[in-house]
C-alpha cells in the first residue's frame, strides 16, 4: 500500500512539473528597436582604449544582459553588461555602455568596422529568454605607432647630427636648420613613402611651412635618417618669437608633434 501511495505522489509531481514547465513564448525585441549611438575611433595600431556606447531601448520590453560581443578586428578585452528597462510614456531609454578593447595592426585596419552588441529578451518554449545581436558599422583609422625624435634646432644642414636645441634666435633673413629623424614604435612595419615631417611658422609674418617625406621603410623598433628643413625668416620679420609647429603626418593624421621656438632679433 505504501509503495503504491509512493508511486502516485511520484507520479502527481511528475504531471505537475510537466504542466508548470510549459510556458508561452514572448517574441523578443525586434533589434530594430534598439539604437547604437555612432562614435568614431582613432588611435594608433596595438594600442589599447576604453569608449562608451549608448544603447537605446526603444521597445516597451526590457532588454538583459546587453554587452558588447566583437569590434570586428578590434579585440575586445572587457565590456560591461547592462539591463536596460523598456520606455515609458513612449520615451525611449538610453543608457552609456563601456567597452575595452585593443586596437589591430593598422595595415589590416579597415575606414569601417562592424560593433555587435548582444542582449536578452522575450522568452522561449521553456521559459529562456532569447538572445538577440544588433550590428552597427564604425568609422575607425589606425595608423602607425611612430614619433618624431632628435627634434631641434641645429647650426646648418652640415650639423644634423649634433645635438638639436629647442630654441633658435636670429636676424631677418636669415635661414634656421631644423634637424629631426623619426622611430616606429609599433609592430608592423612601415612603408617607405607613407609619413611625412611638416613643420609650420605659427606667426605668419615671421615664416611659413615645409614639408619632408620620410623614405625609408621601418620595421618595428627601426628609424630614419636624421634629416633637415630649412626654415627661412622673412626680411621683413617683425622681432620676437614664435612657435614652430612640427607634425609627423600619415596621410591627414597627425599622430606626433613636437613645438619649438624661433626668436627674431632686431
Amino acid at each position: 500500500m505504501n509503495r503504491i501511495y509512493i508511486g502516485l505522489l511520484i507520479l502527481s509531481v511528475i504531471l505537475i512539473s510537466g504542466c508548470t514547465s510549459d510556458t508561452k513564448p514572448v517574441d523578443p525585441v525586434n533589434p530594430d528597436n534598439i539604437t547604437v549611438n555612432s562614435i568614431y575611433v582613432s588611435m594608433a595600431e596595438y594600442q589599447e582604449q576604453d569608449i562608451s556606447v549608448t544603447i537605446v531601448n526603444d521597445a516597451n520590453e526590457p532588454i538583459d544582459s546587453v554587452t558588447v560581443t566583437s569590434f570586428g578586428n578590434f579585440k575586445v578585452l572587457d565590456s560591461e553588461m547592462l539591463n536596460i528597462p523598456g520606455k515609458t510614456d513612449d520615451v525611449a531609454v538610453a543608457l552609456p555602455l563601456g567597452v575595452h578593447f585593443e586596437s589591430p595592426g593598422y595595415q589590416i585596419a579597415s575606414n569601417t568596422t562592424d560593433l555587435t552588441i548582444s542582449y536578452a529578451s522575450g522568452r522561449d518554449e521553456k521559459g529562456k529568454p532569447i538572445v538577440q545581436t544588433k550590428t552597427v558599422p564604425v568609422e575607425t583609422i589606425v595608423f602607425p605607432d611612430a614619433q618624431l625624435q632628435l627634434v631641434g634646432f641645429v647650426k646648418d644642414m652640415q650639423s644634423l647630427l649634433e645635438s638639436p636645441v629647442e630654441k633658435w634666435e636670429l636676424k631677418k633673413g636669415e635661414n634656421a636648420t631644423l634637424s629631426f629623424s623619426v622611430k616606429n614604435n609599433g609592430q608592423t612595419t612601415i612603408d617607405e613613402n607613407s609619413l611625412v615631417v611638416h613643420y609650420n611658422v605659427e606667426n605668419e609674418r615671421i615664416g611659413g611651412n615645409d614639408s619632408f617625406t620620410i623614405q625609408q621603410a621601418m620595421a618595428k623598433g627601426g628609424t630614419s635618417y636624421t634629416r633637415g628643413l630649412l626654415v627661412p625668416v622673412m626680411k621683413d620679420a617683425p622681432n620676437g618669437e614664435t612657435d614652430v609647429i612640427i607634425s609627423l603626418l600619415y596621410g591627414d593624421i597627425v599622430i606626433d608633434t613636437e613645438v619649438l621656438v624661433l626668436k627674431v632679433k632686431l
